[in-house]
């Protein structure tokens, strides 16, 4: 698997990995970095499949990743939207065992890799580098947790209106809308195209949303709120 590599920033530059890097001195970050070429996908170019070899965490410079599994059934689950300043691929990093999901760019996409032993290098000389990590590894672990409790106990319409608010808060657009396809929303909230579109008409026509072609507009955010986390309209 070959992607397009191009010189990584000069070790000064401002990446926005701030989250993964809160509290690490400029020289452990450099050593990290300065060696290491960024990676450019195309969109939907496939990073890695389920079941390849790990060992390396990724976090994204700039555009989106799509982290999905595929069901025996063959019916595609997406379990997370990574967008910049975010990293990805952390557990395979750390135990050095086969990938759990695969990873395709949603958009044209800059990331940047780095390995295991380099990673472990750096805690080495800076423990804040992998409690930074175990922090985020905890907010995935509670992600799925809450996930898990909403498919068993939350009707369709709560759990794509909570999935609507969730990409409105990490990747709305300068004009508030949001990119993405009803088959990728329907894969994200675990439902049929058929259901999503349904549920998606209805708060169309109640004036809660607005649809074009892979834009969605949330017009009226408080509502959507309600029907998210209070009594479902």
């Amino acid at each position: 698997m070959s992607h397009e590599t191009k010189p990584l920033l000069p070790a000064g530059g401002n990446l926005p990995m701030a989250r993964f890097f809160r509290d690490v001195p400029d020289n452990v970050r450099h050593a990290l970095l300065e060696t290491v070429p960024a990676i450019h996908l195309k969109k939907d170019q496939r990073l890695f499949e389920r079941g390849d070899a790990g060992g390396t965490l990724y976090v994204v410079q700039a555009g989106r990743i799509e982290i999905s599994i595929v069901t025996e059934d063959g019916r595609k689950v997406l379990l997370n939207l990574v967008g910049p300043s975010h990293c990805f691929g952390e557990v395979s990093m750390i135990d050095n065992l086969p990938r759990t999901a695969s990873a395709v760019a949603l958009d044209d996409t800059s990331l940047q890799a780095i390995s295991r032993g380099k990673f472990l290098e750096a805690v080495n000389q800076c423990p804040s580098l992998g409690v930074n990590l175990m922090v985020i590894l905890c907010e995935r672990i509670r992600w799925a947790s809450d996930s898990v409790e909403e498919y068993a106990l939350l009707s369709l319409q709560r759990r794509l209106v909570r999935r609507l608010i969730m990409l409105h808060e990490k990747f709305a657009e300068p004009d508030g809308s949001i990119d993405i396809a009803q088959s990728e929303l329907a894969d994200f909230a675990g439902a049929t195209r058929e259901a999503t579109n349904k549920i998606l008409m209805q708060m169309k026509a109640a004036g809660l949303i607005s649809l074009t072609r892979r834009k969605i507009q949330l017009n009226e955010i408080h509502k959507l709120n309600r029907i998210a986390y209070g009594e479902e309209a």
